[in-house]
């Protein structure tokens, strides 16, 4: 009781209203001893009596309105006390304390007032927070399904935000990094070195490096180009950095099978231009023999052949590719195609004294294909396993019949393809060139890229099996003429072509 007095007290508001009340109570009664008294006191008491009397009935007085004042000064200040507290407790974003109404005089629809302005803070701060909830929900979606890896740091380089990507690239855990040193969980010195020169440097966005990483599970490495950018206030101070890398692999790849391609182009033309320049110049010589003639003659026609080859399989695998030419789809039985292919180059396996063996498959239905470019598949595919195997070897082209394909493989026992190559052996220009055997064999790099751009066009796919040093398998599915998915794959490779 004692603390709260001392504390109504300590209040200026109620000191001045406690002063003015107990003001307004003292004077009546005052008045009234100074009126009333003499009449009856004169005539009973002595003057000692009379001012000992005086002196009691003010001193009561004054301690009745003493607790006057008190009182109606509380009653006063209580609801203003209450909304002074109120009142702090909102500009401190704390809108959950509401004022009690005791009365409805003023001060009460004061009050009502003040907690309906405070309900509608409340309710005004609630939807703040679901928007900013949301806006928060927005953000970490786009991080997380973003295709380039993110990470924000804080100034003293702490993860504030790290995405899906980062944690696939550097093999993370997925559980929440904010706060944790960066370098205690992703150890590369090229991405910290960029971080921190972001940091404490006071360019906005500094230039790239290139990263190389190995992620888990991946046989090759991933080539990354990191930018950092500081992110600042309205007053300049450092909020954090953040880093986007971004993966340039497929482009340095590309880039590499430019430089490979023009030099590949340049090769493969020089090659026979150069004979042809060459012997064409040695027919000019009056001295040569009849036999030395021919014998040229068979070279340059050989060379012309050859440049022509290189020359018709870029042409069209560039008209498959731009859609300019579309296939003449006819009924066609895959064991004639594959009977006139190796009859009419059976020549290509018999100057290496190499077997070949054709498995035709009965009851072989139909597709539905170009024939022409038919021709061109297994005719890339056969003369493939010939140039490619050693002398006296084996080639076996197997006829198979399935629920929904036409199946035809292609076995040699070949130098084979490691198994790294395989999914790049269907590029343009690319050649398996780690083997001294298959350096020496003359090729474009074009033969398996037309092949498969035609089994596509087709509704078909490819397969490859190999083992360095034993051979390889190559296997065509085509969709049979009866199946269900025929005319859905064709109506579908038009719609590519066009």
């Amino acid at each position: 009781m004692t603390n709260w007095v001392k504390e109504q007290l300590s209040s200026k508001l109620f000191r001045r209203l406690f002063i003015s009340t107990l003001a307004a109570a003292e004077l009546p009664m005052v008045l009234f001893v100074l009126i009333s008294l003499p009449t009856w006191l004169l005539a009973n008491l002595s003057a000692s009596s009379i001012a000992i009397r005086i002196a009691l009935f003010l001193m009561l007085s004054a301690i009745i309105s003493g607790i006057i004042a008190f009182f109606i000064s509380r009653f006063i200040t209580t609801p203003i006390s209450e909304f002074e507290k109120s009142a702090t407790k909102i500009a401190r974003g704390d809108f959950s304390h509401e004022i009690k109404v005791h009365n409805d005089d003023e001060i009460g629809r004061l009050a009502k007032l003040f907690n309906y302005m405070t309900l509608e803070l409340r309710r005004l701060d609630r939807m703040n927070l679901a928007k900013i909830i949301e806006e928060k929900r927005k953000f970490e979606t786009i991080i997380k399904n973003i295709a380039d890896g993110v990470i924000v740091t804080d100034p003293q380089l702490k993860i504030s935000v790290l995405n899906e990507t980062i944690r696939k690239w550097y093999n993370l855990e997925d559980k929440d990094y904010s706060g944790q040193d960066f370098e205690k969980f992703i150890e590369d010195a090229k991405l910290l070195q960029l971080i921190e020169e972001a940091t404490h440097r006071k360019k906005s966005v500094l230039p790239g490096v290139e990263i190389s990483i190995k992620p888990e599970g991946e046989w090759k490495m991933r080539v990354l180009q990191g930018r950092a950018a500081r992110v600042l206030q309205d007053d300049g101070v450092l909020i954090g950095v953040v880093t986007i890398l971004r993966d340039v692999t497929q482009q340095k790849e590309i880039d590499k099978m430019k430089t490979e391609l023009v030099s590949m182009v340049a090769h493969e033309l020089r090659s026979p231009l150069t004979s042809i320049s060459g012997f064409s110049e040695l027919l000019l010589d009056e001295d040569i023999s009849r036999e030395q003639s021919e014998e040229y003659a068979r070279i340059i026609l050989t060379e012309a052949s050859r440049l022509s080859d290189l020359i018709n399989k870029f042409l069209d695998i560039s008209r498959i590719e731009s859609g300019r030419i579309q296939p003449k789809k006819t009924d066609i039985d895959l064991n004639e195609i594959v009977q006139m292919v190796v009859g009419n180059n059976s020549y290509l396996a018999s100057q290496k004294e190499i077997d070949v063996e054709i498995h035709d498959a009965e009851n072989l239905p139909l597709i539905r294909a170009d024939a022409g470019m038919m021709e061109q598949v297994f005719l890339n595919l056969f003369s493939n396993a010939v140039k490619y195997s050693p002398a006296h070897t084996r080639v076996d082209i197997v006829l198979k019949n399935s629920d929904q394909n036409v199946i035809i493989e292609v076995h040699d026992q070949g130098f084979g393809i490691p198994r790294e190559a395989i999914p790049k052996i269907f590029d343009k220009f690319y050649r398996v060139t780690d083997d001294e055997n298959v350096r020496e064999v003359t090729g474009s790099g074009l033969g398996l890229s037309l092949v498969k751009q035609i089994v596509d066009m087709h509704g078909g796919h490819l397969e490859v099996e190999s083992q360095v040093g034993r051979g390889s398998v190559f296997c065509v599915f085509l969709p049979r003429l009866n199946s269900k998915r025929t005319a859905v794959m064709a109506e579908n490779s038009e719609d590519i072509i066009q």
